[in-house]
This record gives structure tokens, C-alpha cells and sequence, in this order.
């Protein structure tokens, strides 16, 4: 609207006595603006981008969803399969949308220390199959092998799943850029695994403990789903159990309208929640079902960790929330453990007992391989062959070592103590940078806070177990770290 009785500028009056107008004349003088058809053809370009990354945010959801089905992918051919289907994704992400918004800004050079050493593990895989194939050789527990990779071709699958891997987190990170998309992946994954634990309990409890893919031969009585181990499956249940806190408590927090009668116990936000943490026991007693004692635990205090966090954020107070919290976990670990629990119970009864062959195979690891090849490493995805090499009593000989039971080791056996904590510095890196973000977030800190409490959680658990060796469960944490460190809001062009 016009004021007229709006004093005049100085620079109006000026003009005004300049040209000898009136003061009226002033008032309606228009300036001639040049629209610029551009500003349509730019705009035109921002929503075709947005809608690029919303296609590809639901097609990376939709695969992360379904790498759990086919035994958790530890198949090679899976492994190849999704590892060619997120380079696609990424190579046509980075075409289309040069094509419709080429003044899109790419987000990917906000990460680059993390990528440049993230990425540097995968070319070390490719130096120590050069190696290999060269016909270089060397000596290893009395043996001759190729110098690099013991076993070159299964080096060389490994850096094509690590690849694959690469290209998964990159092009998450590239759409974590809008709320609404990232809450839609978020939900979309929690949806996921919700139903990975009613079938991990439905399968258990009431079909005679069956798998997709034949008669069960191991861990009978524990809950293991569509995975081949249950420590593996209660990984991934880890992380759907942080996930859900989050997203159950946002949308506790999250603004509404207020209801004309009053607050009241049956309202639409209570209902909702109620359900919400209905499907969160769910989730809690699958895992306790798992009877994986360290996923369990790590489970459970990384939810912990995930309920503060929010409640600190929303109340910004502390002692509040971490009292509520560890009563809230021990009434879940009561009534858990309760009624799903048991076996996990007993479990936990022998852990002093077990953890003697535990200590053997860990020894035997530092003595034996890293100690035998601290910097070169056996060579990507050899920890199987090579370990055969050096496998001695006091452990078993009537089990075959396909892994090392922690992550750690097996990196530092594989690759060497530099190159093989390559991947550890690069989370580390991105956990300090999920802590600046929750610091200073006032809103959709949600994620951030899920993306860390996972990292804690698979950190944790990856000390005396291989799930991140799962591909299911990598894929599934680098998801939830990319969409949780992405950027909601662009510097220039928001999308």
C-alpha cells in the first residue's frame, strides 16, 4: 500500500527540484525495471534439480531398504549388484542435474578431507592389487606370497564394494539438503526396519525359527532375521532403535496447533506418540531377542545417548533428561528382557567364560599378522586366507576364521596400522563435525544427533564384532551419517 503522507526522501526532493516537478508529480513517479527472463529460467531450473534429488532420495532409501533381504548382502553378487547401482545413481545424479540447474552448487568440496582419506582406503585396495598382479612376492608365516594382496581378486571385489560405498554416502550427502526430504528417508528407513524386527520375531516365535533361504544352521533360538548372524542383525537394530528416538521425540517437540478444548491425555499427538514407542519395544525386544550381548548393550546406551541429546537440545538442561533416560532404560531392559530376553540373560552369565577363546584369536591376530606385516597389511578382504597361514592352537581349529570379530583388528591386519586406521579417522572426522552441528543447531538437529549416536553405537560394538564387515549394516550407517551431516540449507540455491 501507498502512503501518501509519507515524507519525501531527500534524493525524491532532490530529483524533484531538479526537474521542476511537483510534489505530486514526485509521489507518482514510477521507474521503468527491466524483468530479466532469466530469473524465470533460473527458477525453472531449481525446482527440476529439487525434484532430481527427490527421485534419488527415494530410489537410495528404497536400496538401502532392500540390501537387508538377500541375507543381509554378504553375497558377492549382491555386493557387485548395489555397488553398481549407486555408481549409476551417482554418475546420473551428477549428469542430470548439470543438465537442468548447471548453477547448482555441489556440496561434495564441503567434505573434501573427509573423502580425500575416505577415498584413499579404497586406492590403497588398488595399490596392493598393482602389487600383486606385477608378480612382485614376498614371504608370510613360512609362505610365498604376492607381495600387496595375498589374494588379489578378492581385493579387487573388495574396492569395488568400497567404491560402491563411496558412491553411496556421496550422492546421500548430496541430497541431504531440504528437511522434508531428509525427515522422508529418515521415516522410509525406520519403516524398514521396524519390519525387519517383526520378521525377526514373527520367524523366531511363531514359524519355528526359519530363514528365506533354508533350514536354519546356526544360532538357533536367537532372533536372526534376513541376516546370517545375530550380532550382525542386532547392529541393525541398534541403529533403527536410535533412529526411532529421534524421530519419535521430533515429533513430540514439533509445533501444533493447540486443541480448543485443552490438553488432553487422547489427543492426536499422544495417540501418535504412543504408537511410535509401541514400535520402538518392538524393536527393543528383537534386539534383546538377537541375544547378542555387545549389540545389545551398545544398542541400548546409544539409545540412551540419542534420548539425552534430543531432550538436552529441546529443554537445554542436562540433569533432567539423563535421569528420565536411564529410567526409561532400565524399565526397557526390564521388561525386555522379561519376556524376550532370557536366553540373553544366560548369555551374559558365560561372557568371562567365552571371552578367554575371544582373547586367543585376538592375540594371535596381533602376533601373527600385524605384527608379522604392520604396514603393508595381507591386502583388502584377505583376512581369511591369510589367517588360515598363520592359524594355530589354542584356537579352534574346527571353525573356519572368515573374520576377525573386530573391526579393528581386521582393518589393521588387512591394510597396516596407517592405511588400514585410514577409515576410523575419516568417521572420527565426521562425528567432530556432527558435534558442531548439533552445538549450533536450533532445529532439524534430529538426524545429526542419530547420525552420532550410530557412530557411537557401531564403534562400540565394532570392538569385539564384525557387523560393519555386513553389507547391509554399512550401507544402512553410512545413510544415516550422510543424510545426517548433509547440509539442510545452501549457501546460494536452496534445494
Amino acid at each position: 500500500m501507498i502512503d501518501f503522507d509519507k515524507p519525501r526522501s531527500d534524493a525524491s526532493r532532490a530529483v524533484a527540484d531538479k526537474a521542476g516537478t511537483t510534489s505530486a508529480e514526485v509521489a507518482f513517479e514510477f521507474s521503468e525495471i527491466a524483468l530479466e527472463s532469466t530469473s524465470g529460467e533460473a527458477r525453472a531450473n531449481t525446482l527440476a534439480g529439487r525434484k532430481i534429488n527427490d527421485v534419488t532420495a527415494a530410489v537410495i532409501t528404497l536400496i538401502v531398504a532392500l540390501s537387508v533381504i538377500p541375507a543381509a548382502s554378504v553375497s558377492p553378487i549382491f555386493q557387485m549388484i548395489w555397488a553398481l547401482a549407486f555408481g549409476l545413481i551417482f554418475a546420473g545424479h551428477s549428469i542430470a542435474m548439470q543438465i537442468a540447474d548447471p548453477a547448482r552448487r555441489v556440496m561434495l568440496p564441503d567434505l573434501r578431507l573427509i573423502l580425500m582419506i575416505g577415498l584413499a582406503f579404497p586406492l590403497a585396495g588398488v595399490v596392493q592389487v598393482g602389487l600383486a598382479s606385477a608378480g612382485f612376492e614376498t614371504s608370510f608365516a613360512g609362505h610365498t606370497v604376492p607381495l600387496g594382496s595375498i589374494a588379489p581378486s578378492a581385493s579387487l571385489l573388495g574396492v569395488i564394494r568400497l567404491l560402491g560405498y563411496a558412491a553411496l554416502f556421496m550422492i546421500a550427502f548430496e541430497v541431504s539438503t531440504r528437511s522434508g526430504r531428509i525427515n522422508a528417508m529418515a521415516w522410509g528407513l525406520f519403516a524398514a526396519i521396524v519390519l525387519q524386527a517383526i520378521w525377526a520375531l514373527i520367524a523366531l516365535n511363531f514359524l519355528g525359527d526359519i530363514v528365506f533361504w533354508g533350514e536354519k544352521s546356526a544360532y538357533t533360538g536367537a532372533a536372526t532375521g534376513t541376516f546370517v548372524n545375530r550380532n550382525s542383525l542386532a547392529t541393525y537394530l541398534g541403529m533403527g532403535l536410535n533412529l526411532g528416538i529421534a524421530l519419535t521425540l521430533a515429533h513430540k517437540h514439533r509445533p501444533h496447533q493447540r486443541h480448543p478444548s485443552g490438553k488432553h491425555l487422547l489427543s492426536e499427538r499422544n495417540l501418535e506418540v504412543l504408537a511410535l514407542s509401541f514400535l520402538l519395544l518392538v524393536i527393543a525386544a528383537a534386539l534383546a531377542a538377537t541375544q547378542s550381548r555387545m549389540g545389545t548393550l551398545a544398542g541400548f546406551l546409544s539409545g540412551l545417548l540419542t534420548y539425552v541429546l534430543m531432550e538436552v537440545k529441546y529443554r537445554e538442561s542436562l540433569l533432567g533428561p539423563l535421569t528420565r533416560g536411564a529410567v526409561i532404560l532400565l524399565i526397557a531392559i526390564i521388561l525386555v528382557s522379561g519376556v524376550f530376553g532370557q536366553a540373553l540373560l544366560e548369555r551374559g552369565l558365560f561372557m568371562v567364560g567365552d571371552s578367554g577363546s575371544r582373547t586367543d584369536l585376538y592375540r594371535e591376530i596381533f602376533d601373527l599378522m600385524i605384527g608379522v606385516r604392520p604396514l603393508t597389511g595381507t591386502g583388502l578382504d584377505t583376512f581369511s586366507p591369510a589367517f588360515e597361514l598363520v592359524h594355530v592352537p589354542p584356537v579352534s581349529s574346527d571353525v573356519v576364521w572368515h573374520l576377525s570379530h573386530s573391526s579393528y583388528l581386521m582393518l589393521w591386519s588387512e591394510m597396516g596400522l596407517i592405511l588400514g586406521s585410514l577409515p576410523m579417522i575419516a568417521i572420527l572426522l565426521a562425528a567432530l563435525r556432527l558435534i558442531r552441528t548439533i552445538r549450533r543447531r536450533r532445529t532439524s538437529y534430529a538426524l545429526p544427533i542419530v547420525a552420532l549416536s550410530v557412530i557411537v553405537q557401531v564403534a562400540l560394538h565394532s570392538t569385539i564384532d564384525f557387523s560393519l564387515e555386513i553389507p547391509a549394516n554399512t550401507i544402512l550407517f553410512l545413510a544415516l551419517v550422510a543424510i545426517g551431516i548433509g547440509p539442510l540449507k545452501r549457501k546460494e540455491r536452496p534445494e
